[in-house]
């Protein structure tokens, strides 16, 4: 196995673990936490060449560089049903900015005063300790058009990775 495979393989397990999550009815805080993950994991597969031997940077940020490569993919366009190379193109830019924050949610970018769904954090005004399991992100209310837009391209992309 490849880095690339190895990759997709954990985003596809990652994403049925999120799935079961979301049927637990789980704090909302850990499905995040899958999706941060599904999306890190998916990108860094998808920007590793088939065949890799090399692994990918330990960074967590990944998800907006692939979403602004694949952009320009025409194979990956049609695969996931769009013609029109403009309409594709906004269609991931208006995901963009939610990517970024999908991004930002790992505790490495969040540290200790910034939402996450993984470890507590301070509020910088209040001074007032939030644990994740009693916040409800609404940055990422999973009802959200644009959140629903996003978990379908997840599921999308994971359904054409090879």
């Amino acid at each position: 196995m490849d880095w690339r495979e190895a990759f997709l393989h954990q985003a596809k397990s990652d994403h049925m673990v999120w799935g079961k999550l979301n049927q637990a009815r789980t704090e909302y805080s850990h499905q995040l936490h899958y999706v941060q993950m599904v999306t890190e994991k998916l990108a860094k597969g998808f920007l590793a060449k088939p065949g890799s031997t090399t692994p990918p940077r330990t960074v967590h940020a990944a998800f907006v560089r692939m979403l602004r490569l694949i952009k320009g993919r025409p194979d990956i366009r049609r695969q996931l049903g769009y013609k029109d190379a403009a309409v594709f193109a906004s269609y991931i830019n208006s995901l963009l900015p939610l990517a970024d924050s999908i991004e930002k949610l790992a505790p490495a970018s969040a540290g200790t005063t910034l939402p996450n769904p993984e470890y507590p954090w301070e509020d910088r005004s209040s001074h007032e300790v939030t644990a994740p399991a009693l916040f409800a992100f609404p940055d990422f209310d999973p009802r959200e058009s644009r959140m629903a837009k996003m978990v379908k391209l997840i599921q999308q992309l994971l359904r054409i990775a090879t």
